[in-house]
């Protein structure tokens, strides 16, 4: 490994590219496999417990998603103060090893209020992850930001793509390989893409494999990351961080009109229109025969091919705008977008036009989620980096969480006569009414107007 002294200074503190992007692509192969598999599996606990006269409630991704999501009020600001503090890379590989214990637990089959801790682990160390690693990713010279960017949503597309497809493999192999050895080859490919349907429900086995499996992808990434994921020395020759320096970052981004109006916008409102999907798609599929009785999958793997994607279509054309210190209608457009679609997938009753609004909300998502990291950074002083992306993710953990709560306690999911559409459609609409307030602001103070907040 190269020491500090014998890199060029724009070279130093930098990221590793060829390292992180297969971290990433590991890492939101892990996520996505458990997005395909838990409620599968949830559904599969919920029939065995029905049927031997146990409880587990139906309802319970709902539950899960709601205490998942509750972390994201802190922990991205913990997350952005200890990046600040220890760097990026630490922070990221701390998060990677901390979730090992959610395979190990699942792979045991724990009673449903365990679920519920793991979950909010999860919640935890994702919000801690996705913060330290966005910021990482960040940390490059100001040329090859357009690309670091493209390489971070690309490879986030790619592992999510594989997760769930992988997933299906594993849960439905007996029968794919039933087909495949027989010589019946395209009969196998028509199992794995759904083409053909599988008539038995995966069994609690096969759940616990796909479990094992992903505690060595993890443990693999974090040990890999935390070797070579940066290159020695401190990026851009910051000087060292200080709580003082944390503190004095915070309350300069509180007291900055065009960080809080985006952070307002893109992230408190724009945090239901997060859960809408991350909560009640799963719903909506079942609602229109995605998901059967007992764990089946009769159509969700498509819906979850199709997200991955559209986040590498996503992530390329984020590419093309980050780096640019793109205007504030820029952000209206992707909020705009974004809510727009959310209230499509809340009145579809067709499954083509689920997939459709599914599509294009999922393109959407990316343009959001590189607004929570590189879209505000552009437009503020490179020291608040961390710090900035920890405050914007929290708010939008914060609008996630009162709506993930307010919805399971308007409309709970295990309730006879629950239907998805209401909660989506609320998130959207706020959205909607979030987007004029910025549209108007940025007029009145145009985003990309050279800041006239100063840092002391």
């Amino acid at each position: 490994m190269a020491s500090t002294h014998e890199l060029p200074a724009h070279q130093q503190g930098t990221a590793r590219l060829l390292i992180v992007a297969p971290v990433i692509v590991l890492s939101f192969f892990y996520a996505n496999v458990l997005d395909y598999c838990l409620p599968l599996y949830l559904n599969a606990r919920a029939s065995l417990a029905s049927s031997s006269g146990e409880t587990f409630s139906s309802g319970v991704w709902a539950d899960l998603m709601t205490y998942r999501v509750t972390p994201w009020v802190v922990g991205p600001l913990l997350a952005g103060l200890l990046a600040r503090w220890y760097g990026e890379k630490k922070v990221w590989c701390a998060a990677l090893i901390g979730k090992l214990c959610i395979p190990l637990s699942l792979g045991l089959h724990p009673p449903q209020y365990l679920i519920g801790i793991l979950a909010f682990w999860q919640g935890l160390t994702g919000a801690v992850m996705w913060i330290a690693g966005i910021s990482l990713v960040q940390m490059v010279p100001d040329k090859w930001k357009g690309t670091s960017n493209a390489v971070m949503f690309a490879s986030l597309g790619l592992g999510s793509f594989f997760g769930p497809l992988f997933g299906r493999l594993v849960l439905y192999r007996e029968a794919i390989l039933n087909r495949m050895s027989g010589g019946d080859w395209s009969g196998g490919l028509r199992l794995v893409f759904n083409f053909d349907s599988v008539n038995l429900p995966p069994r609690l086995e096969d759940f616990s494999l796909i479990f094992w499996i992903l505690a060595v992808t993890t443990t693999v990434c974090g040990i890999v990351l935390g070797l070579w994921g940066q290159r020695p020395g401190r990026f851009e020759r910051d000087e060292p961080a200080t709580w003082e320096n944390v503190k004095k970052d915070f309350l300069v981004l509180c007291t900055t009109p065009k960080f809080v109006a985006l952070v307002t916008v893109l992230c408190l409102f724009g945090g239901p229109v997060f859960g809408a999907s991350n909560i009640y798609l799963p719903f909506r599929a079942e609602e229109v025969g995605f998901i059967t009785a007992g764990g089946g999958d009769d159509g969700w793997i498509w819906l979850q091919l199709l997200k991955p994607f559209m986040w590498i279509l996503g992530g390329l054309a984020v590419g093309q705008l980050a780096g640019r210190r793109a205007s504030g209608l820029a952000a209206v457009l992707m909020m705009g977008s974004f809510s727009l679609t959310a209230m499509g997938i809340g009145v579809s009753q067709l499954a083509w036009h689920l997939f459709v609004m599914v599509a294009v909300f999922e393109f959407a998502r990316q343009f959001m989620r590189w607004s929570h990291g590189g879209y505000m950074t552009e437009h503020l002083p490179g020291n608040l980096r961390a710090t900035a992306i920890g405050l914007a993710i929290t708010f939008s953990g914060l609008g996630e969480t009162i709506y993930a709560w307010y919805t399971k306690l308007k409309w709970p999911a295990d309730a006879v006569d629950f239907h998805s559409g209401p909660p989506i459609m609320l998130a959207g609409v706020l959205g909607i009414l979030s987007v004029v307030g910025l549209y108007l602001y940025d007029r009145i103070r145009p985003i990309r107007e050279p800041s006239r907040e100063q840092v002391p």
